[in-house]
């Protein structure tokens, strides 16, 4: 997944999200729509999978672990 830079602090984000999550959260955004951005993030990466790029692979499986993760909390 590419990165850019958070247009207000300079931090990297991912091509999925217009601010870092910091800046977001500072600039208001509530919790749902935080969390709502960041499993779009997960989802990202899980799609950005290319054939034999370990690093994408690797990025691909963070992103499924923080989905089950939040899907986990959740449901306690």
């Amino acid at each position: 997944m590419s990165r850019k830079k958070c247009p207000n602090c300079g931090g990297k984000i991912p091509e999925t999200l217009d601010l870092c999550p910091a800046c977001m959260k500072a600039a208001g955004v509530g919790p749902v729509e935080l969390e709502a951005a960041e499993e779009l993030r997960d989802i990202a990466a899980v799609l950005s999978i290319t054939a034999e790029t370990d690093g994408n692979i690797k990025e691909a499986l963070q992103g499924i672990l923080n989905i089950a993760e939040r899907l986990e909390r959740k449901g306690k």
